[in-house]
């Protein structure tokens, strides 16, 4: 399915250590991936939490895992459309946190095209680079945004741009 790929990405920046809740919710997003059951802890334990923008992205993208895990075409649905409509709404309240735009963008770009997320798809990838270039985040998450980059269509220029920060 189309979330697998962003384990493999996110999983090498999420795992290394679980001693702030940020990491954990990273972590055990990382993890939802290939657990229904997993999924279901973190949308639980995301309840309990303060409701800010990076507990709301990450709760509308573990909805959105959820689509996976689930049969009924109607809750997969359901779930995906809900976890949307929640991620959007954290990077609308925090359009500068490049963490939750890279999740959009991660998303838009492994959903199956029959479910038409792909608005921001240019827009996020802009902001990405943008943050890449300026350093506004830790080299952990640069490191897995690059890697996760390169493997998407871009430009020759957006490219060579990624190149040069891998250095």
């Amino acid at each position: 399915m189309w979330a697998k790929p962003i384990l493999l990405f996110i999983s090498t920046l999420f795992f290394i250590s679980t001693e702030t809740s940020g990491q954990n919710i990273r972590t055990m997003y990382a993890k939802s991936v290939e657990s229904k059951q997993m999924a279901q802890k973190l949308l639980s334990v995301l309840e309990k939490q303060e409701q800010s923008a990076f507990v709301i992205g990450y709760a509308g993208a573990t909805k959105m895992i959820m689509a996976k895990h689930v049969f009924n075409p109607f809750t997969k649905l359901n779930y995906f459309n809900a976890g949307k409509k929640m991620l959007n709404k954290a990077i609308i309240q925090d359009h500068n946190n490049l963490e939750l735009v890279f999740l959009r963008y991660a998303t838009q770009v492994l959903a199956p095209a029959i479910l038409r997320y792909n608005d921001y798809i240019e827009i996020d990838k802009k902001q990405i680079l943008k943050g890449l270039n300026n350093g506004e985040i830790d080299q952990q998450l640069a490191t897995t945004i690059i890697s996760f980059m390169k493997q998407q269509k871009l430009t020759p220029k957006e490219k060579q741009q990624l190149t040069d920060l891998a250095k």
